[in-house]
């Protein structure tokens, strides 16, 4: 295998003058050095062409591309994907900052591990003065667990992934999954057999920042995610739930929740992990792996249902939440429940 492979660093701009020069500085002081970094503006009427103009002649890494037009993210990102010629493609958010060693770690692992297809990492939450605010570190790990993790939830930070360029060529962005395309596309891959992996290391730093597609499109977004999920859950168990359940159970939780709703939910991943597990036959690891993501999605589904109940049902869930303390104080409730009281106290700063 070549030792040195050339990665191609896709990075999407619109409108991003205003944290653009940190983006683009953490990609050229990257410890590993043979890239190409294509950069292409969707149209943007803001600075940002002219500060890529800037970059793109002073270093010639840079491959510099327009958007006549604002054509949006997906089109944006299947075109950098077909104009890449590295072996590897790497993802970077233009508001953004990525660990100097990023590419390096990311490159070594896919190399050490060649039956890997993507791979991603942590990331952490920054505000809008490059504070740190938050760690996130994936939920799972290994490709049969993330693979679980699919049905209900992204199980890569899209913005962190290294992937084979092969791979995303033969398998686009779908422009019918607007805001969640990464959702869309990760489950796609996962459910045709390829091998994703996160690494449980910090290696990005996402920007908090009001104007990001997630804070903007919000409902869009969650739309989009739902009908992705149910479509896995269908795919692979052959399984359609009720609207308001299948809410439930991805905690996307824009009702007042009836009891029934919450117990029925734990009950049916507890029996979707049941055949999953035995389908795939999980090694010991994969299913410590898919036990702790279920441990963390079934607090957040009883976190999140007693925030949207009525008064009433707050009080009717006290029972059904002390019935599943045992979630809490695992080893692994507690610590997830120690990340979200930090969450909280480090999202109140602002």
């Amino acid at each position: 295998m070549n030792p040195q492979p050339l990665v191609s660093v896709l990075m999407p701009c619109y409108n991003s003058a205003a944290f653009l020069h940190k983006a683009i500085d953490s990609i050229l002081n990257q410890t590993y050095r043979k890239f190409e970094f294509i950069i292409i503006d969707d149209g943007s009427n803001d600075p940002t062409p002219a500060i890529i103009e800037s970059y793109a002649q002073s270093d010639t890494r840079i491959k510099f591309y327009r958007n006549e037009v604002n054509r949006k993210l997906i089109y944006t990102l299947n075109r950098g994907v077909q104009l890449s010629g590295g072996e590897y493609i790497m993802r970077m958010d233009a508001d953004d900052i990525s660990h100097p060693e990023r590419l390096e770690k990311q490159l070594t692992f896919m190399l050490e591990h060649p039956e890997t297809d993507i791979c991603s990492a942590g990331y952490c939450y920054i505000n809008l003065s490059d504070k740190e605010v938050q760690r996130s570190y994936p939920k799972t790990t290994l490709s049969k667990a993330l693979h679980f993790q699919s049905f209900f939830s992204t199980p890569l930070t899209h913005a962190v992934i290294l992937a084979k360029a092969e791979v995303l060529k033969k398998n686009l962005y779908d422009p019918d999954f607007i805001h969640s395309e990464d959702f869309e596309l990760f489950s796609r891959l996962l459910s045709n057999g390829y091998n994703l992996r996160n690494l449980k290391e910090i290696l990005y730093y996402v920007r908090i920042n009001p104007q990001s597609v997630s804070y903007r499109f919000e409902r869009v977004q969650t739309e989009t995610h739902t009908r992705i999920s149910k479509r896995n859950l269908l795919n692979y168990f052959n399984k359609k739930f009720e609207f308001f359940l299948h809410k439930v159970m991805i905690y996307r939780i824009a009702f007042h929740p009836e009891i029934y709703m919450v117990n029925d939910a734990v009950r049916e991943l507890d029996i979707l992990k049941q055949e999953f597990v035995a389908r795939e036959n999980c090694t010991p690891h994969e299913l410590l792996e898919i036990e702790m993501f279920l441990i963390e999605h079934k607090i957040d589904i009883l976190i999140q249902s007693f925030k949207a109940a009525t008064i009433k049902n707050k009080i009717r869930l006290l029972p059904v939440i002390y019935n599943m303390r045992k979630l809490f104080i695992t080893e692994s409730g507690k610590r997830y429940m120690k990340s979200k009281f930090r969450r909280i106290s480090s999202f109140n700063m602002f």
